[in-house]
């Protein structure tokens, strides 16, 4: 069964060169990310975020990787919308060890909360007067 195949139950997919795209809900987004590890990609480059104020909502960004010499390029990308007013998602911390990392940077610079994470909080600004003040937010 191909990658497409596999993906395919859990939302919309598209295909560019070596690039694999995904689109899901937050509910499926941990089923997304198990199944991908299952496929052998193996490591979490990023998770960036995406602002959309006047759609009110940010569209959360996963790219994951094989490594090893018949790679090639190969990337699977997931593309994630959750509302801005109330920006939760499941953690994935627990599958890709790296997530923590960056669900934390999401978290400090977006508000972004990854629930089961429970290391959320400030760790690159340490003056508590930021606090609540996420700095890459658009107006």
């Amino acid at each position: 069964m191909s990658i497409l195949e596999k993906l395919k139950e859990f939302g919309k997919i598209k295909q560019q060169n070596n690039i694999v795209k995904i689109f899901t809900r937050p509910e499926k987004v941990r089923d997304v990310v198990k199944c991908v590890r299952e496929l052998g990609y193996d490591t979490i480059l990023t998770i960036s975020v995406i602002d959309l104020p006047e759609k009110r909502r940010f569209v959360i960004r996963y790219v994951f990787s094989r490594r090893g010499i018949d790679n090639k390029g190969r990337r699977v990308i997931v593309y994630v919308k959750v509302n801005r007013d109330r920006p939760e998602i499941p953690t994935i911390s627990d599958i890709y060890m790296f997530a923590d990392y960056l669900e934390r940077e999401c978290f400090e610079m977006y508000g972004i909360c990854f629930i089961g994470n429970d290391k959320c909080r400030g760790t690159f600004f340490l003056d508590k007067s930021l606090e609540g003040v996420f700095p890459h937010r658009k107006a």
